[in-house]
């Protein structure tokens, strides 16, 4: 009998199943273990994250939501190396008997807390690029607020952890319900809040010229309710799957599903700004596109030829040194050289193969003068022009509309 004491005093919790730490486990080595443990889907989940929103922030990003966007990342893959390196240390066959407070699991809450919380103040930082007054601070602060309930429900995670050596138990993942909750209401806030503001601020500007509006409704605002309605399943599940009340009925594994998708908010976020400047630039392009169609072209030799006038003083000429035919607009032949002279504009070279000319005012060829009365590329996304030469500035240079305003705010 006294045997039968001294084995059940042996049996370590976190090598037990439910504890979601060293079931199955028993690494020989940490080194080994903690390369182990990459095949675990969140720890994976972090990792690729870190290195997409790093490659994402140094190439295109800029502004306070792709910083913001990338400390989150941080945050995520260094508590996800010290959370994996500490079970693969906890883990080995050698540590099997000994009785752990596992310091390391409280402090990794405060990468958790940030990188979770990271959520909701991206989301305000959509909605101040709308938001003003009274109703936008109410807000603001309610969000903030919301940081200190959360962040004590992840304390508490992490003191159980650290407490009990382990990663799961019924109230470990009661207390993640909660926490996960008070994240719901801050984005489910957030969201409402920018749907709001979006449409009041719609109401008083004209965006008919553009599809960037609709853009942002097909893609950020679906994103924006794919992460409440993920949040507010995941929340709900844990507290009801943990409280024994649909046991029979409902598998507390349902959870995983929605646990895996919210590792990778971060890197969704980051997807959806990259699609939203690229929608940007392409709506720009066919703009230009579609503005420049609305000029004529002419060939001919020497010093002159005919026009046609679309839209007041704008005169579009394509002169051809090798025929005296009139090219239409929408054939292959201009579309080709319009192309070749506008990568000589973009290259800053003299060289022009086609003798394309570009002329305003029509009165001679030898010298092509581009008019700054109408911009053939519809400036959108603010692109600056030279007032003397025409000349966009480079792709670097450019700076969003206040549409934008949630990329590009410092």
């Amino acid at each position: 009998m006294d045997t039968y004491n001294e084995t059940e005093m042996t049996i370590i919790p976190r090598f037990e199943e439910g504890a979601g730490t060293c079931y199955g486990k028993n690494f020989k080595t940490a080194a080994f273990g903690f390369f182990k443990q990459f095949q675990d889907s969140f720890f994976y989940a972090n990792v690729i994250q870190f290195l997409i929103v790093t490659l994402m922030y140094f190439n295109i990003g800029k502004g306070k939501y792709w910083k913001v966007l990338f400390y989150a990342s941080v945050a995520g893959i260094l508590g996800g190396i010290l959370e994996n390196i500490t079970v693969a240390y906890i883990c080995q066959d050698s540590q099997k008997e000994k009785d752990y407070i596992v310091i390391p699991f409280l402090i990794d809450e405060l990468f958790w807390t940030t990188c979770e919380y990271a959520i909701p103040y991206l989301n305000l930082i959509k909605m101040k690029a709308f938001s003003k007054g009274k109703a936008a601070n109410i807000i603001y602060y309610t969000i903030i607020g919301l940081f200190i309930p959360f962040a004590c429900c992840r304390f508490c995670i992490g003191y159980e952890r650290m407490k009990n050596g382990y990663l799961q138990s019924e109230k470990i993942k009661s207390l993640h319900g909660y926490a996960f909750g008070i994240m719901a209401i801050a984005d489910i806030l957030c969201t409402v809040a920018i749907l709001y503001f979006v449409k009041k601020h719609n109401s008083r500007k004209n965006f008919n010229t553009s599809n960037i509006s609709d853009y942002i409704k097909q893609s950020s605002y679906t994103i924006l309710v794919a992460v409440d309605v993920v949040g507010f399943c995941l929340s709900i599940l844990d507290i009801i799957t943990n409280s024994g009340l649909i046991e029979n009925y409902i598998p507390s594994s349902i959870t995983t599903p929605f646990h895996c998708i919210k590792s990778s908010f971060i890197l969704i976020l980051a997807a959806d700004a990259l699609l939203f400047k690229y929608g940007a630039n392409t709506n720009s392009s066919n703009a230009s596109y579609a503005n420049s169609s609305k000029y004529h072209t002419t060939t001919g030799g020497g010093g002159g030829g005919n026009s046609n006038s679309y839209g007041g003083n704008d005169h579009y000429y394509y002169k051809s040194g090798n025929s005296n035919t009139v090219t239409t607009k929408n054939s292959e032949a201009y579309k080709a050289n319009l192309i070749s002279y506008m990568t000589d504009m973009n290259n800053n070279t003299s060289q022009n193969p086609n003798n394309m000319l570009i002329n305003c005012n029509f009165s001679n060829y030898s010298n092509p003068t581009v008019s700054n009365s109408k911009s053939i590329i519809k400036n959108y996304m603010n692109i600056k022009t030279s007032p003397t030469s025409g000349y966009t500035t480079s792709p670097s240079d450019i700076t969003l509309s206040p549409q934008f305003g949630f990329l590009t705010q410092q």
